[in-house]
């Protein structure tokens, strides 16, 4: 005689990727992106020989290792 077991219904894939975290996986890159943009532009406006401050490189850190985890920064070292 057979048992009979329960089904529960599992939810698709696709299904589980619909929360926050999902539209949070789906807009990380493009904020990303935005974000280096704009600290590009204020990088290049504020020119190449002033040190930056603490806060901004802070920030900057932790841009570069947000790049890196999305796989958006090269990881190989400088050419000249």
């Amino acid at each position: 005689m057979k048992t009979a077991r329960s089904r529960t219904a599992r939810p698709s894939p696709s299904a589980s990727t619909s929360g926050r975290l999902g539209k949070l996986l789906v807009y990380a890159p493009l904020a990303l992106e935005l974000i280096t943009m704009l600290r590009r532009n204020q990088n290049a406006r504020r020119g190449k020989y002033v040190k930056a401050r603490k806060r901004d490189r802070a920030f900057d850190f932790l841009l570069g290792q947000a790049q890196r985890r999305l796989g958006g920064h090269p990881r190989g070292r400088r050419r000249f």
